[in-house]
C-alpha cells in the first residue's frame, strides 16, 4: 500500500513538472453559485415524491425561465456550443431547451436516488462490456463526462445487473444539491470518494483490489491539474490528464458510458470499452496520455453529435 502510494505522488509530481497546470479550476464553473437554496430544493424533492413525475415537470417551466433571464453566461456558453455542434446561430429556443434537459435531468435524481425506476423508461445499450469484468470481479475504470444523468446508471439494479460501483468526485462543488440528495439515499453518498481528500487515491486503490467499479468524470480540468489540449467539436479545448493517469496507474480496463437523456421520460445507457488496460512507458508518458485523452474526446464527440442537448457544461469550455 505505501509502495503504491509513493508510485502515485511520483507520476504526480513528474507530471506537475512537465505538464502545463492550470490554477483556476475553471473557476469559471466552480463559481458559479447555487442560485436556489435548500428550502426551495427541499420543496421540489418533497412534491417530486409526493404529487408524481408529471405533475413535478410543470415546475419545470418557470426554473428554465428563471435561469434563461437570470444567468447569461450559462446562456451564452449554450448559444456557443449549440451554435458549434449545429454549424450555424443556435435560435433562442434551442437555448431554452438545452436548459430544460439540464433541468429534467435534476429532477430525475430524486427518481433514481429513490429507486422509484418504474416512473422511467429505460434502454440499456452494450452491457455485455461491463458484464464480462463484473463476472470477474475485476476492478475496472468507468469513464464519463457531464454529459447526460450519472445517476441513471442506478437503474442497472433493475435489470439485476447491479455493479459494485465507487464515485471519484468533488464534494465541495455543489454542497446545497449534493447533500439534500445524499439525505434521500444515504448508499448514495457512502459510495463516493472525495477527490479532495488526501486519501483518496489510496481509498481508490483498495476499492478497485475489491473488486469495485471506479466511475469518475473526464472533461472538466480542476485546480493544478495537468491538461490536455484536444480537438473537440473543431476548436481546441482544455481537458484534465488525470483520468488516463489513473488508468495508466491501475493498469485495469477502461470502460465509456453515457446516459443519455431522450426527452419525457426515456433514457438510454451506452457503455464502449476503451481500452483493457492503458500501458503507458516513462519515456513516452506525455504523448500517450494525450493520444488516450484524445480518444476518449473523440468518441464523446460522437455521442454529443447524437444528442447535443445532453452537453451540462455551462461555461466557456473552449476559453474562446
Amino acid at each position: 500500500m505505501v509502495r503504491y502510494w509513493l508510485k502515485v505522488s511520483f507520476d504526480c509530481v513528474v507530471l506537475t513538472k512537465k505538464w502545463k497546470t492550470v490554477d483556476n479550476m475553471s473557476d469559471e464553473w466552480k463559481k458559479q453559485s447555487e442560485r436556489s437554496n435548500t428550502f426551495t430544493l427541499k420543496l421540489i424533492a418533497w412534491i417530486a415524491l409526493h404529487t408524481g413525475r408529471r405533475i413535478t415537470r410543470l415546475f419545470l417551466y418557470p426554473i428554465v425561465l428563471y435561469f434563461y433571464i437570470a444567468a447569461p453566461t450559462a446562456r451564452k456558453a449554450s448559444f456557443y456550443y449549440l451554435s458549434r455542434v449545429f454549424g450555424r446561430p443556435a435560435r433562442q429556443i434551442e437555448i431554452a431547451r438545452h436548459i430544460y434537459w439540464f433541468a429534467a435531468t435534476i429532477l430525475d435524481r430524486v427518481y433514481f436516488l429513490t429507486d422509484q425506476l418504474d416512473k422511467l423508461e429505460i434502454k440499456i445499450n452494450n452491457f455485455d462490456v461491463v458484464e464480462k469484468y463484473k463476472n470477474d470481479k475485476q476492478g475496472v475504470m468507468l469513464l464519463g463526462s457531464h454529459f447526460g444523468s450519472f445517476e441513471a446508471m442506478r437503474s442497472l439494479a433493475q435489470t439485476g445487473a447491479e455493479i459494485p460501483l465507487k464515485i471519484l468526485m468533488y464534494q465541495n462543488h455543489n454542497q446545497m444539491i449534493t447533500r439534500i440528495l445524499a439525505e434521500l439515499n444515504p448508499q448514495v453518498a457512502a459510495s463516493v470518494i472525495d477527490l479532495s481528500q488526501m486519501d483518496a487515491l489510496i481509498k481508490m486503490h483498495e476499492a478497485i483490489e475489491a473488486g469495485y467499479m471506479i466511475g469518475m468524470l473526464g472533461d472538466r480540468v480542476t485546480e493544478n491539474d495537468k491538461i490536455i489540449p484536444c480537438q473537440l467539436l473543431g476548436s481546441e479545448a482544455n481537458f484534465p490528464a488525470g483520468p488516463m493517469l489513473v488508468a495508466s496507474i491501475i493498469k485495469k480496463p477502461v470502460i465509456l458510458f453515457y446516459c443519455l437523456y431522450m426527452g419525457k421520460n426515456r433514457y438510454e445507457i451506452y457503455f464502449e470499452e476503451l481500452a483493457e488496460r492503458i500501458d503507458v512507458p516513462r519515456s513516452d508518458r506525455e504523448s500517450k496520455i494525450a493520444y488516450w485523452t484524445q480518444l476518449y474526446v473523440e468518441k464523446l464527440e460522437f455521442y454529443i453529435k447524437k444528442s447535443p442537448y445532453n452537453w451540462f457544461n455551462f461555461y466557456n469550455f473552449w476559453h474562446d
